[in-house]
């Protein structure tokens, strides 16, 4: 065997190794996703794991779909990860060939607030998020949320436990009781999940007076 065959057999072979190996990044829903893409001259190509076709996210510099954001530092930004976005993400190079493959997962993860009796809660909302829903703690599983909040159609809305600041797309329940506990949830337009938070009101709140 000549040794430009032989270093060409090398090289198909080295970039087949590539390509099989995946790293798995595992992202909370509505948290941010961070590609590396090493270079200016890479292709991103992602292939949901759901139903859905593959797409360029980016050639070179030029970014296809406006939710990701390419940074100085050569990285593929994706601000508030949904379930949508959950699949292969292969970094390319000039000749097609895949530079790095990362498989994202995206996993529901709820973060715990906790609050005294009559205190404030703050929720703050996505730019792109639509809905805000409400699940009281104890409520039964089949029972349907409580919409706060709904961009698309106001009269919807409960404002019995909150309301929004417009200005800062801030979600607000002042002196908070018991019955505010539980799930409050976050979805964009097309009912994606954007992010949860969870809610614990500690006993009766008392002000401690110093004589």
């Amino acid at each position: 065997m000549s040794p430009c065959v032989l270093i060409a057999a090398l090289f198909t072979l080295s970039v087949a190794v590539a390509e099989g190996e995946e790293e798995v990044q595992r992202v909370c829903v509505g948290n941010a996703f961070r590609l590396p893409v090493y270079s200016t001259y890479r292709t991103v190509v992602f292939t949901p794991s759901s139903e859905g076709t593959k797409r360029v996210l980016l050639e070179k510099t030029m970014v296809k779909d406006p939710r990701f954001e390419w940074t100085r530092d050569k990285m593929l930004v994706l601000r508030e990860v949904t379930y949508g976005d959950q699949g292969l993400y292969a970094v390319k190079n000039t000749l097609g060939f895949t530079f790095e493959a990362v498989h994202l997962v995206v996993l529901e993860c709820i973060r715990s607030f906790h609050r005294h009796y009559g205190e404030s809660f703050e929720h703050s909302i996505p730019e792109n998020g639509s809905l805000l829903e409400f699940s009281p703690r104890g409520a039964p599983h089949a029972a349907s949320p409580i919409v706060l909040w709904n961009e698309t159609d106001p009269e919807t809305s409960s404002a019995r436990r909150g309301r929004l600041l417009h200005s800062r797309r801030v979600w607000v329940a002042e002196r908070v009781t018991q019955a505010d506990q539980g799930n409050y949830t976050v979805r964009d337009v097309q009912g994606n999940v954007l992010s949860h938070r969870l809610l614990i009101v500690r006993g009766e709140w008392r002000r401690r007076v110093t004589p």
